[in-house]
């Protein structure tokens, strides 16, 4: 069953990315001129613009130019770039691997953290700490990404200078090689995803914590470590793993707004530049991409959530 739900999903979602890449293309032929007239800008006449369409395929019929792009994208080749043409391969590759960083360190530190802060408050709800964890989880939950953002910035950065306000003129081995450039991005990112979750770690603790069976266990000698491994966390976690999925979508948006701030050259970057460009391989390139993987993220995220609350039917 576990499987069947699984290929329903992602069966779902491949219909969805589809789409989704159909709209991205109608929408960038709805944008002013196309690559030929930003490459030529002022200086191509209608001849010089004529044979640039015509070297980059743009003369060809926009419905087969999208098919012919997404045979080839089957099978693992995004086309040639018309900005630059490279490969859009090479074009998106580090881009993908500074924004696969981002959100990989996001999802390390979001869990543990979002974890401990739900279940401290859960256990024990009405406490000092509880008060304090539940009103700074609600404050970063109602303030906007952008703004936190450049809050952070203002006064952490330019105001008291302990980490670099941008990551401009900057690139992933630098940003690895120098961790400070992270500090900034990661705690908007992790404060905006875990605030929701740490409230419902809390609220599933303190269901599951009032349940018979936990009173029983207690009765019985059972340790607090074992109680709170083998019989709270997988009940109380069940419904954040949910939630993760619902809001699997907002991280990825949020990391795109986080490069947008802090000027990190990942994939947020290379889409505004790629729009600008009028770079259709591009942006469709990236489209699918980080489409297939908000599908794959949220698909796994869901079968985790039905491990962790196997009574509910995966039909």
């Amino acid at each position: 069953m576990t499987a069947r739900f699984a290929l329903r999903r992602l069966a779902l979602g491949a219909g969805q990315v589809l789409i989704l890449l159909v709209l991205v293309f109608g929408l960038s032929l709805l944008l002013p001129g196309d690559a030929a007239d930003v490459r030529g800008g002022d200086l191509f006449g209608d001849r010089q613009r004529a044979e640039a369409r015509h070297l980059l395929g743009l003369d060809v019929a926009p419905v087969t130019r999208f098919l012919d792009w997404l045979g080839h994208a089957a099978t693992g080749d995004f086309g040639t770039s018309y900005a630059s043409g490279e490969p859009v391969s090479r074009v998106i590759a580090e881009p993908f691997a500074v924004t696969a960083v981002m959100a990989g360190l996001t999802t390390l530190l979001l869990l543990p953290v979002a974890g401990w802060a739900g279940f401290a408050a859960g256990l024990r709800p009405g406490s000092a700490r509880d008060r304090v964890i539940t009103a700074v989880s609600v404050f970063f939950d109602s303030i906007p990404d952008f703004v936190l953002a450049v809050l952070l910035v203002a006064y952490l950065a330019v105001g008291l200078g302990l980490f670099p306000a941008t990551f401009l003129g900057a690139d992933l081995p630098t940003m690895l090689a120098e961790p400070g450039y992270l500090v900034l991005p990661l705690t908007v990112m992790v404060a905006r995803v875990a605030a929701p979750l740490v409230r419902l770690v809390r609220a599933g603790v303190i269901d599951v914590a009032a349940q018979p069976y936990i009173e029983q266990a207690r009765r019985l000698g059972v340790g607090r470590v074992s109680l709170l491994l083998r019989h709270i966390a997988p009940n109380a976690l069940g419904p954040a793993m949910q939630e993760l999925g619902r809001t699997g979508d907002g991280l990825l948006s949020g990391v795109f707004i986080v490069e947008a701030v802090f000027v990190l050259p990942g994939v947020a970057s290379a889409l505004i530049g790629a729009i600008g460009d009028r770079d259709q391989p591009v942006i469709l390139a990236i489209v699918l991409i980080t489409g297939v993987v908000a599908i794959l993220v949220n698909a796994l995220i869901d079968l985790a959530g039905q491990r962790l609350v196997p009574r509910r039917s995966l039909s």
